[in-house]
């Protein structure tokens, strides 16, 4: 629980001081948009089909934590970086990070005990996240009303 505590104050600190690159909008939106997906996923995912899951099996208040503390914080530094303006490699690039880094998160989660696997391995998780982020990217492009 240290672990994801720690985790929710320093990705909100981050969120809050780091320079923005998008609009107050786009910020509000993104918080919204990262916490219905993060709550969609996780009632499929852990509460139905029990693959993975926050201390123990059902609801538990921790996964509450991290959908509200975690993933909107995260979901707002993925997009305000996101490199745009560059190529394809670069964009790639980007991706293949946040994926790595959420992995790494993901084990870090697991190793610490606040997050389990039951069915689930870090395999799928690694091609989910791209998968995530790039809705992220859809629903930025949605906002601002420009392509990918």
């Amino acid at each position: 629980m240290v672990f994801l505590l720690i985790s929710v104050i320093f990705s909100n600190v981050v969120a809050y001081i780091v320079p923005k690159h998008m609009t107050r909008i786009e910020v509000y939106s993104t918080a919204l948009f990262s916490l219905s997906l993060g709550l969609t996923v996780d009632m499929v995912l852990d509460v139905y089909l029990n693959v993975y899951g926050y201390l123990e099996e059902g609801f538990q208040f921790t996964g509450l934590v991290t959908n509200v503390g975690l993933f909107p914080a995260m979901g707002i530094l993925f997009l305000n970086f996101y490199p745009a303006q560059k190529g394809l490699f670069k964009k790639t690039f980007y991706f293949i990070m946040w994926t790595a880094f959420s992995l790494l998160y993901e084990w870090a989660a697991l190793i610490s005990g606040f997050f389990y696997h039951s069915g689930w391995n870090l395999w799928y998780s690694a091609f989910t996240y791209p998968l995530l982020l790039w809705l992220l990217l859809l629903h930025r492009c949605f906002i601002r009303k420009k392509p990918v």
